[in-house]
Parts: structure tokens; C-alpha cells; sequence
């Protein structure tokens, strides 16, 4: 299939997967009009590869790291490397685009006074198609050296590293939106954001920050918040939007667990003492 046409832009695009062949094909078609498509797959046992390939994108398989998230410098570098057009755009399998935005994206690639650009990205949770959960922007559209994923925090994307006046914010409208399928079930959200929890909080514990009332409070609001799918969303909308508070509360257990160095060897060895004591009084009845 010649895939090159009017529509192509200076761009490639980078979609990261773990056995997500059952829902790659739709995000490759999605993109390929407009560009080159690389699939960087983190060793997965089913069909991405075969998929991949058979659609036209290029696959690369890297190892991997342990972390809950991918946005780090090596595989940044890596990406650089392996992509034969000036701009990277960072993506994801659950990510689709509108084919105004797309148009957009190969204009701006066309172009020298931007260097990074904001995409409006818009949630879709637990099937939920009819109203949209989250509204937020990221920078996911970069030229190539004006990106550093050094030190990165989870849930970020990286550090711009050029001047004001190269960034571009498209307007928080649908034509230019980025849609989010969330692919979640409570199946799988409890493992996942428990890896989350950890990392996030130990980056937080790192920096410095430590855990008050306020910060408690504020977080958990804010996440029901920013999650709650509006009156419209009824039910899920509610239960969706506990779900990601009970997500910061875990994250500020954590904290409050390495900040007063309590794991499991510690709080047995503070109830060692009481326990002590009521042995000693049974065993001198």
C-alpha cells in the first residue's frame, strides 16, 4: 500500500504498547495518512509485532524498565534516533485523532517558528462515550531536540527546552482534540495505579514534599473533580470520580508510610514491646 500522499507531514509518530494488539490497528490507521508510524513494544507475548508490520509501521521492541511510565530520556534518545522526520509526536494505542487535527499537525510541521505544541486531549471513561470525563492539554507534538525527559515525574511528559515564544496551544476545541479511550475496569485499575501510587509518592517523599491536611484534602477534591464526568454521567460519573480520590488518598498512605519509616518489619517491631509484655503477664499466671 503506497501510504504517501498530500496529507503527509514532516512527523513521526510514536505509539507505545504492551499486548495491545487488539486495539493497535485502529491507532495505526488512524495515523499513517499523515506520516510515519513507529510502534515501540515493551516485549509483548501476542500480535503487536504482526500487526505493526502488516499495517506498514516500523516496529521496535524494547526491554523493560520496571517504571509505571515511559517518558524517560534513553528511550527519548531512542525514539530520536529511529525517526525519520522532524517531529515526534508522542502517543498512545488509546489514543485517536480527528482528521482536522491531524491537517493541523501536518501544517505545523511544515513550519519553523513553533517547536512544541499543545494538544487538547480529551478522557473517555469506562465506556462512557457520551460524555467526556477529563479536558486537559499536553505538549505530545515537539520537534526533535527540543524535548528532555531527564528526571521526568510520573504523569508528565518531559521539559520544553525552548523559549516561550516556540509554544503553541491549540484551542480546547473538539476539532483539535485528541481522543483518550481509557481503557480501564476495576480489574485493572487496582494493579495499575497501585504501581502508580508508589512511584508517585516516592517522587513527592523525594522532593521534598510531605504530607498535610490541606494537601490531603485538596488533592483528593481535586482529582474527584477533575475526574467526575458531570451531572450527565450519573452513577459512573460519581463512582469514577471516588475512584481517582481514593487514588490520591493512597498516595498520601504512602507518603505518610516514608516519612515516619513505617513498612512491615518496622510496625512489628513497635508491636514487638506490647506483645512482650502480654506474653510475659500469661506466662506468669
Amino acid at each position: 500500500m503506497d501510504l504517501n500522499n498530500q496529507h503527509q507531514g514532516n512527523i513521526t509518530f510514536l505509539i507505545f504498547t504492551y499486548n495491545d494488539g487488539y486495539r493497535l490497528e485502529a491507532a495505526i490507521r488512524n495515523l499513517r495518512p499523515f506520516g510515519e508510524v513507529i510502534v515501540s513494544d515493551q516485549e509483548s507475548t501476542d500480535n503487536c509485532k504482526e500487526i505493526a508490520e502488516h499495517l506498514g509501521a516500523k516496529f521496535i521492541s524494547r526491554k523493560a524498565t520496571g517504571k509505571p511510565f515511559i517518558e524517560t530520556q534513553e528511550l527519548l534518545d531512542e525514539m530520536t534516533a529511529a525517526a525519520s522526520h522532524d517531529w515526534l509526536f508522542w502517543s498512545n494505542v488509546d489514543y485517536l485523532m480527528p482528521k482536522t487535527l491531524l491537517l493541523k499537525l501536518v501544517e505545523m510541521s511544515h513550519q519553523n517558528k513553533y517547536k512544541i505544541v499543545y494538544i487538547p486531549i480529551y478522557t473517555y471513561l469506562w465506556g462512557d462515550i457520551k460524555n467526556i470525563y477529563v479536558k486537559a492539554a499536553y505538549p505530545s507534538f515537539f520537534r526533535k531536540g527540543f524535548m528532555d525527559m531527564r528526571n521526568t515525574r510520573i504523569h508528565n511528559l518531559g521539559k520544553f527546552i525552548g523559549t516561550p515564544d516556540q509554544v503553541l496551544r491549540l484551542p480546547m476545541k473538539m476539532e483539535y482534540a485528541m481522543r483518550h479511550f481509557s481503557l480501564y475496569d476495576l480489574n485493572k485499575f487496582i494493579p495499575s495505579h497501585a504501581r502508580y501510587v508508589m512511584t508517585e509518592a516516592q517522587q513527592n517523599f523525594d522532593a521534598g514534599r510531605r504530607i498535610t491536611y490541606p494537601r490531603l484534602f485538596g488533592s483528593m477534591g481535586y482529582y474527584f473533580y477533575l475526574f467526575y464526568g458531570g451531572l450527565k454521567s450519573g452513577m459512573r460519573g460519581v463512582l469514577v470520580g471516588l475512584l481517582y480520590a481514593y487514588f490520591k488518598l493512597l498516595v498520601a498512605v504512602r507518603m505518610f508510610e516514608l516519612e515516619n519509616n513505617l513498612n512491615l518489619e518496622t510496625i512489628e517491631a513497635a508491636y514487638a514491646v506490647e506483645k512482650q509484655k502480654l506474653v510475659a503477664e500469661a506466662e506468669s499466671a
